[in-house]
């Protein structure tokens, strides 16, 4: 069996791999995920969060070769629930 067929999909251990390599890109998700909440919405799109962590890296950072695979999105979402159970539902996944 393989470690993709025990630990989940391909691109379920790809994200895994890039979440653990690049912690910032969570803190920006999260941060900015809470200046949404703050702002009164109770449901918002995780792919706006992504292009706003793209915006702050190309406009506030020095940051030249990033990237962020919009295949992470959903996962990005999913862990803000888990994180945040108290906000379970504010971004729309599938099931």
């Amino acid at each position: 069996m393989s470690q993709a067929t025990l630990f989940g999909s391909r691109l379920e251990l790809a994200f895994l791999e890039f979440d653990r390599a690049n912690p910032e890109v969570w803190r920006l998700f999260v941060r900015f995920t809470f200046q949404v909440i703050r702002s009164g919405r109770r449901h918002y799109g995780a792919k706006a969060v992504f292009e706003r962590i793209r915006w702050h890296v190309a406009l506030e950072t020095t940051e030249v070769d990033f990237k962020l695979n919009n295949n992470f999105t959903a996962y990005y979402a999913r862990k803000f629930h888990e994180e945040y159970p108290e906000h379970a539902g504010f971004f729309h996944t599938r099931g």
